[in-house]
């Protein structure tokens, strides 16, 4: 009779070994999808941040990649390093390279802390002598960071 009670107590106290570290297992992946979720919401932020000063304060920069915008002479030194905080790029996308465009697509990569993630603004032109207008924020993913 003890080497049955043995047995079943060992039965016992294995599956509840195994119960439990599913569980911790669990609680540990709910953390990591709760910190994934905080970091696309904040790098969501600052895109919406940067797109909402872009379009209220400085819509000739629009169309043109992050390293034209001093050439653009619209906006001063401490602003454009302001609006380039967290931000490790910015380029029009191919087909809309032309700042003069109708309309185009510009891809952004935002930088905040360990994480990343991409962005694509659409604007257009609705007069052709007039600056672009933001119509559009897209989200395009988290992207790996490469040091």
């Amino acid at each position: 009779m003890l080497p049955l009670a043995w047995s079943v107590s060992l039965l016992l106290l294995l599956s509840s070994l195994s119960l439990q570290a599913l569980a911790l297992q669990e609680g540990s992946l709910q953390a990591l999808q709760q910190r994934r979720r905080l970091q696309e919401d904040q790098l969501m932020t600052a895109a919406q941040r940067l797109a909402g000063r872009l379009q209220r304060q400085h819509r000739c920069l629009l169309p043109l990649a992050a390293a034209a915008w001093p050439a653009a002479g619209c906006a001063t030194a401490a602003e454009l390093e302001e609006l380039r905080q967290g931000l490790r790029a910015y380029q029009p996308a191919p087909a809309s390279g032309d700042p003069q465009a109708p309309e185009g697509r510009v891809e952004l990569l935002l930088q905040q802390g360990d994480g990343a993630a991409a962005f694509a603004l659409h604007w257009r032109r609705p007069d052709p002598a007039g600056p672009p207008v933001l119509v559009a924020l897209r989200e395009l993913g988290l992207r790996q960071v490469q040091p």
